[in-house]
């Protein structure tokens, strides 16, 4: 009898659970469904009767043994799933079974990291709930070098971490080594590894400001100055330095941008020739021309089929008087699909700016882009020495008027770039902070300093391999996966179980 109560109590368990799944599928307590829940109960309480009516208590010699043995094993086991554990720590293996490498890192990825001889610190600034995604790739860095070291820290817990690492919103990774840092605000592959290069190469980048013609001073701190635009430049990781050039007679080699920011007076011809040579042997030149400017230096641009216009950016949409001022201050709105605007949607306005445009003229393997221009209502004043200005079709350059233009010049395995916009003040103190000028200033500076140095990794595409079930074939997966398949198992166990009784 105690043998048929255990039979007795499986066989209402399966009835009950089997008027469940029942009403389920079909969303309707039908009389199969009532029938096998009534059976199920009573014959399910009939089973559990009698299996506590003979339940036997009494504990043998032979129990103990068994039990001993049993707690011997269990000891034996856990000791085995300790070992692997502590092994599989030291040495793990990951692998990425996803078609398109989805959670792999690019092999430039890899390359870096497998170079990597200095220790890095990445810290995660994330809360506690939003760690999950960060975590995953970072990881990946870890397993890939011994040199990545990741910490997360939540900053509304400890806020003074944040503070001293100037992180001023969530979800920020800050990358360091040594004395460098980096920031990265928006999480991916080719930003993450792009820091640990700029903070584990050996060569600081310099950006040289030419000095000796009256150019905008890069340590003044008034309105005029550049202060604000060189610390920015110094907090992207590069080193800062004036350059006078009839002193120096050639531009070192460690230069990677060089920048001439308005010049009052006109740069010698030996000058010119010491730039040439340099952008000619791969270098980078940005130049900030306002109107009014010296001759010889636009005439030297003309070589790289570029042309700064004698006249003034008039900009009739009153858009200036959102900052305070006349209509002598262009807005641009919109940018060329270029890799200087990538992600980059935010205004910004050039107080006296003059046009600068491509030209036939210069060399023939030079090309030009223009990267942005003003609006539609807006024209280049080429009489704009009177108090009174307007729209001339046959003298003026009608709008829209491009202000700033990028030449480009290969000489074989080097990329000789000229980029030049028609106004520096949106650089200087009194006005960089303002809408998106500061972000603008040194995307100009690290797209012209590291193209050729940094890596673009295109984020992985998730394959749509989508089925589409109806509500109850999901619920008869749900069912057979989570209950079927164990259930079969308890069953084939209780089959050899009773067999062997």
């Amino acid at each position: 009898m105690k043998r048929y109560s255990k039979l007795a109590l499986i066989v209402g368990i399966l009835l009950f659970v089997y008027s469940l799944i029942n009403y389920s599928l079909n969303q309707i307590w039908d009389w199969v469904s009532t029938l096998s829940l009534v059976a199920g109960l009573v014959i399910g309480g009939v089973g559990i009767y009698y299996i506590l009516k003979f339940r036997e208590r009494e504990v043998s010699v032979q129990t103990i043994k068994y039990g001993t043995n049993l707690i011997i094993s269990t000891v034996v086991f856990v000791g085995i799933l300790v070992l692997l554990a502590f092994i599989t720590t030291r040495h793990h293996a990951r692998t990425d079974l996803t078609e398109s490498g989805m959670f792999s890192l690019a092999d430039q990825t890899k390359k870096v990291l497998k170079d990597l001889n200095k220790p890095v610190t990445i810290y995660g600034f994330y809360k506690e709930s939003d760690q999950v995604r960060a975590k995953d790739m970072l990881d990946e860095y870890t397993y890939r070098s011994g040199e990545i070291h990741v910490e997360f820290i939540d900053p509304n817990e400890k806020p003074q971490i944040a503070r001293q690492y100037q992180v001023t919103q969530y979800n920020t990774i800050v990358v360091e080594s040594g004395p460098k840092r980096e920031s990265v605000t928006e999480l991916s592959e080719s930003n993450l590894t792009n820091a640990i290069m700029k903070v584990t190469r050996d060569l600081d980048k310099v950006v040289y400001f030419t000095t000796g013609h009256g150019e905008v001073d890069i340590e003044s701190e008034d309105a005029q100055g550049f202060k604000t635009f060189a610390d920015g430049i110094t907090k992207e990781n590069y080193l800062v330095k004036t350059i006078n050039l009839a002193q120096e007679r050639i531009i070192p080699e460690d230069c990677s941008v060089l920048v001439i920011a308005s010049p009052k007076a006109d740069f010698f011809e030996l000058e010119l020739d010491t730039i040439a040579s340099y952008i000619d042997g791969g270098g980078k030149l940005l130049a900030l021309i306002d109107p009014q400017w010296k001759p010889a230096l636009v005439n030297f641009l003309k070589k790289y089929k570029i042309e700064v216009g004698d006249d003034i950016v008039v900009d009739a949409t009153g858009l200036g008087q959102l900052f305070g001022m006349g209509p002598e201050v262009p807005l641009v709105s919109s940018y060329e699909d270029h890799e200087i605007f990538k992600e980059f949607n935010t205004m910004t306005f050039y107080p006296v700016a003059c046009s600068v445009r491509p030209t036939e003229e210069g060399d023939s393997k030079v090309t030009t882009t223009v990267l942005f221009e003003t609006s539609q209502n807006s024209w280049g004043e080429s009489n704009y020495q009177g108090r009174q200005v307007s729209f001339n079709a046959q003298e003026d350059v009608k709008g829209p008027v491009p202000i700033a233009v990028v030449a480009t010049k290969t000489i074989g395995s080097k990329k000789c770039q000229v980029l030049v916009i028609g106004d520096s003040d949106f650089a200087k103190n009194a006005y960089i902070k303002n809408s998106g000028n500061y972000d603008l200033a040194l995307n100009l500076i690290n797209w012209l300093a590291e193209e050729e140095d940094m890596i673009t990794i295109r984020p992985k595409e998730i394959d749509d391999r989508r089925v589409n079930l109806t509500q109850q074939q999901s619920k008869l997966i749900l069912y057979l996966s989570v209950i079927g398949l164990p259930l079969a198992i308890i069953i084939a166990g209780a089959v050899v179980y009773f067999k062997r009784r």
